[in-house]
């Protein structure tokens, strides 16, 4: 078996190319750029999306030493809340609006949050698809279709506009219960579904490829995919509900556990929001503030080489930082409350304090705000009792430790933590039919324990608590 998984990410295209067992014989990523024209706003350019992808499938069939004719199928997902507005040919009209783009706050005035939320499980919020695409279609003329990232490209590589359910429940337009775009919601966003992709499973197959990607067979089928949060805990091997919280450390940390149902959170401020997921469950999480993106931040900001070099210097500050405290809301914040508006904080600065204790006090703020979110799903009486690292942060020996102790809870690392374009190759492998279904795939091979410093970050966390109640009312309106 020859399966090609395709992720695109937010900072990388990544390609796999998957052998039997879905290990991994060749990966290749190539750069992917963002623009940020003004405050609150960040594009791509989804021509470049196409050209990274072929990019990186030709480097990941280099590393694996296959024949691109050996491909059997292939399947993509990749970065959710994207909007891109196409024409009739499916050619883009203007660039992606990327989830961490705020521009379309506007849109949502007038709008009934609790309603909504009610439909669709999600908070009314200007990262998700229906504004962007509201802004959009007052830019915009000869609009045809809107698209997500993953459905741009699989239309582009097959001719067919579609996504799946998983896709479709971070929109603001899908009926949860119904399993299908609300024509309530439709309305409210002045859109009509002829404007959005069709709806299939994520192990369906799109189209058959009908241009040669890399030297790809034309023919071969493309599945529909599914979307980053949902195809990276699937690549780890999250199947079903049971005790593990999924904790992605991508450019956006998501933190999420499955539930056989929908589960609704009851809060007046929903912190977390339910999805579908391909094993046919729900998918409870929050979908993510910059997290490793945060980390790229204070490692430029403090003139350090690399990630290894924050670590290296973040391990000489001691736990809790010596009182400085980090709010991880650098394009908005998404816990306690989501506030759009909400600004990055460090507190507690002085005059003793050095770029050690900065670099500490990020990691730690950002498990801080996984805390909150882990917290709020054991709430809802989902079982959290350990947490699934994955993405590439689950490298980092010293930030796993960080939040074992913060979260009081044992951490198990993935085998395979770069596990999304597993998953879309996993889902390309049952469209295809070379296997019958989902299969297993690895346990994990790290395992972190809470440590002595355990009671250390408890403080920590309550000053953290404590900052957020204070500052957090300034993201009620702009700075």
């Amino acid at each position: 078996m020859r399966i090609l998984g395709v992720d695109l990410g937010t900072q990388s295209c990544k390609a796999v190319v998957l052998g039997d067992g879905f290990a991994v014989r060749g990966e290749h990523a190539v750069p992917v750029e963002t623009a940020h024209p003004g405050p609150g706003q960040a594009e791509q350019d989804p021509r470049a999306w196409e050209r990274a992808a072929e990019a990186a499938i030709a480097g990941a069939l280099k590393a694996s030493g296959d024949a691109a004719r050996d491909i059997e199928a292939m399947g993509v997902s990749g970065q959710l809340d994207g909007c891109v507005a196409v024409d009739a040919q499916g050619e883009p009209l203007h660039p992606a609006l990327i989830w961490q783009d705020r521009r379309a706050t506007a849109e949502l005035a007038g709008l009934d949050a609790a309603r909504t939320f009610a439909l669709t499980g999600q908070v009314l919020d200007p990262s998700h698809l229906a504004p962007k695409a509201r802004w959009l279609a007052k830019q915009v003329t000869g609009v045809a279709r809107f698209h997500q990232p993953v459905s741009y490209l699989v239309e582009r590589f097959t001719g067919v506009a579609v996504l799946d359910p998983a896709h479709a429940s971070t929109t603001l337009l899908y009926d949860l219960a119904r399993g299908a775009w609300s024509n309530e919601l439709l309305a409210a966003f002045e859109l009509d579904a002829m404007h959005l992709p069709a709806i299939a499973p994520a192990t369906s197959v799109a189209g058959p490829l009908r241009r040669s990607l890399a030297g790809l067979r034309t023919g071969i089928p493309v599945a529909v995919g599914t979307g980053d949060d949902f195809a990276t805990p699937l690549g780890a091997g999250l199947f079903t509900p049971g005790g593990r919280v999924a904790v992605v450390l991508g450019t956006a940390e998501v933190v999420g556990a499955l539930a056989e149902t929908p589960v609704r959170d009851p809060a007046a401020s929903p912190m977390v929001e339910t999805h579908a997921y391909p094993t046919g469950c729900c998918f409870v999480e929050n979908p993510g503030w910059l997290s490793g993106g945060a980390v790229r931040w204070v490692t430029r900001l403090l003139g350090l080489a690399d990630d290894r070099a924050l670590d290296r210097l973040a391990a000489t500050a001691p736990p809790g930082s010596d009182g400085v405290v980090f709010i991880p809301a650098l394009t908005g914040a998404m816990t306690p409350v989501w506030r759009s508006h909400a600004r990055g904080t460090l507190h507690g600065l002085t005059a003793t304090h050095g770029p050690q204790h900065i670099a500490r006090a990020v990691l730690e703020g950002l498990a801080f705000a996984c805390r909150d979110v882990v917290e709020r799903l054991a709430s809802l009486g989902l079982a959290t009792d350990e947490v699934l690292l994955l993405g590439g942060g689950s490298r980092s020996p010293l930030w796993r430790q960080i939040r074992a102790d913060v979260l009081g809870r044992p951490h198990a690392v993935a085998s395979n933590p770069d596990s999304c374009p597993i998953g879309a190759g996993m889902v390309a492998a049952v469209a295809s039919g070379a296997v019958p279904e989902l299969p297993g795939v690895a346990e994990p091979v790290v395992r972190v324990e809470p440590g002595a410093d355990r009671a250390a970050m408890d403080d920590a966390y309550g000053r953290y608590g404590r900052l957020v109640t204070q500052v957090a009312p300034l993201g009620d309106s702009p700075w």
